[in-house]
């Protein structure tokens, strides 16, 4: 391993225990309540160091969100190479979507806020450039998955695609952050599991734009 390499390694070790520490202490305490202070005594790095590597504490949530979201693109991606029949395709999206709610829970809670993410200049963080890359990345697998319905014409062939992407994955965030919220409340008055829930509802959003319901 070159010099360079080996110091950039070095980096990405320091990076990343710096991060560990934020995202405990951002789901501990809130990210609002946490301070760079905090952070510094939680992961034993200084003050000067953590601002060596991240701009401030929302640029340290903005990586703690693109980290979220590249686990999210690569297990859509790796579904869409793997497997071939659509309904197939389709639940273990919903899988991945669902993964990433229970385990990047930081990341998909304060996804929204990356919008405000800009430098002194007004343009983008790189971080926060990143996310709307990851989200841009995410897009085109989806509009790569329902195209392929299409052309199989197992989804109507007059579905808009990239409309169909939006409303795909509005849907199933939204069913997922009621079950986070109100599941017992559902299990309750519905007799179901989460599990059979949210089973009942992906099969209905998907059902809006399929050529035969299921």
């Amino acid at each position: 391993m070159g010099r360079g390499n080996k110091k950039e390694s070095i980096a990405m070790l320091h990076r990343e225990a710096i991060l560990a520490a934020a995202e405990k202490l951002f789901t501990e305490k809130g990210v609002a309540e946490t301070t760079i202070s905090d952070i510094s005594a939680a992961s034993d790095y200084s003050r000067r160091t953590i601002y060596a590597y991240y701009l401030n504490k929302d640029d340290i949530l903005h990586h703690i969100i693109s980290k979220g979201l590249t686990s999210l693109r690569d297990d859509i991606k790796n579904t869409l190479d793997d497997s071939e029949d659509f309904l197939t395709r389709y639940d273990h999206i919903c899988r991945a979507l669902r993964n990433y709610y229970e385990d990047c829970p930081l990341s998909a809670d304060n996804i929204i806020k990356a919008e405000t993410g800009k430098t002194s200049s007004g343009e983008l963080t790189p971080a926060v450039k990143n996310i709307f890359d990851l989200g841009e990345e995410i897009n085109k697998l989806l509009a790569r998955f329902i195209e392929d319905g299409k052309t199989a014409g197992t989804v109507q062939s007059s579905t808009k695609t990239m409309s169909t992407v939006y409303v795909l994955w509005s849907s199933i965030s939204s069913l997922l952050t009621l079950t986070k919220t109100k599941g017992r409340f559902l299990s309750d008055s519905l007799a179901l599991s989460q599990d059979e829930f949210l089973k009942y509802g992906f099969r209905q959003i998907i059902n809006s734009i399929l050529a035969e319901r299921i």
